[in-house]
């Protein structure tokens, strides 16, 4: 099997002695949809954006989709969702999708088609296309952040706690719309989330972090419990039983 991310022996932090992720070994299969749980501090935003390029590794090695993680970012290869969907508020949802393709367009190592109107539908905000973000709910307007993610036809998608703003309701009505989108698409999906339900429900795999420096405490594949196109039920006995155990890694993580 193909891997999407493969890291050996990677250390990451932002200055001289600060350390933040410690001899970190991670392979990530292609199609996985990874849920990263941990204490606050362990570096899991940290990991995504030594994986998106926008942080140097300070030791180690790391593999994006099979080559450095520089040119995978020039081929825009990668999206990425965080928790603020980061709209810019003077575009419409139209424009606000259709962003990546007025930026840096001269210096991409591939081409990436107008797919608004898809996506649109996709996340179903075509309704709201010519609203701009003051006039969405939280819910929307992670749609339209998720939507701009996936412009590019991303092979690897990268998700800071994305929801952790929202409301239950609306959380399980996205987690559910995210796990279509990951099932039609065959991207890889990173996922980081302080919900420990959020993380079992969602990932095919999960892994625990420890804090001070950020190391894996525990690493679960989560597809046998669950059946075909990783579907399972919040109330099955298993997941629930899954759940008990990752908030017991957590709490020894932390």
């Amino acid at each position: 099997m193909a891997r999407a991310v493969e890291a050996q022996a990677l250390d990451v932090g932002y200055a001289a002695g600060s350390t933040v992720i410690a001899g970190l070994d991670l392979a990530i299969e292609a199609g996985t949809f990874l849920s990263i749980l941990g204490p606050s501090g362990c570096g899991k935003s940290t990991f995504l954006r030594v994986v998106a390029d926008l942080l140097e590794p300070l030791r180690g090695t790391i593999k994006v989709l099979g080559d450095d993680p520089h040119e995978v970012r020039q081929r825009r290869d990668v999206g990425f969702v965080f928790q603020d969907s980061t709209l810019l508020p003077w575009r419409t949802v139209r424009d606000n999708i259709r962003l990546p393709l007025a930026i840096g367009q001269s210096r991409l190592t591939r081409r990436i088609d107008d797919r608004t109107d898809e996506l649109l539908d996709m996340m179903g905000i075509a309704p709201f296309a010519l609203r701009y973000p003051h006039q969405l709910s939280g819910g929307q307007r992670q749609r339209v952040a998720i939507a701009r993610a996936l412009l590019g036809e991303p092979k690897l998608l990268l998700m800071d706690e994305p929801f952790g703003a929202l409301d239950e309701i609306t959380r399980d009505r996205l987690n559910d719309e995210l796990l279509n989108l990951w099932r039609r698409s065959g991207a890889t999906i990173l996922f980081v989330t302080h919900s420990i339900a959020e993380a079992v429900y969602l990932g095919s795999r999960i892994i625990v972090l420890t804090a001070n420096p950020g190391r894996i405490r525990k690493d679960v594949d989560l597809r046998p419990l669950k059946g075909d196109g990783n579907r399972c039920s919040r109330e099955d006995p298993k997941i629930v039983a899954m759940m008990a155990e990752m908030r017991s890694a957590l709490e020894a993580a932390s």
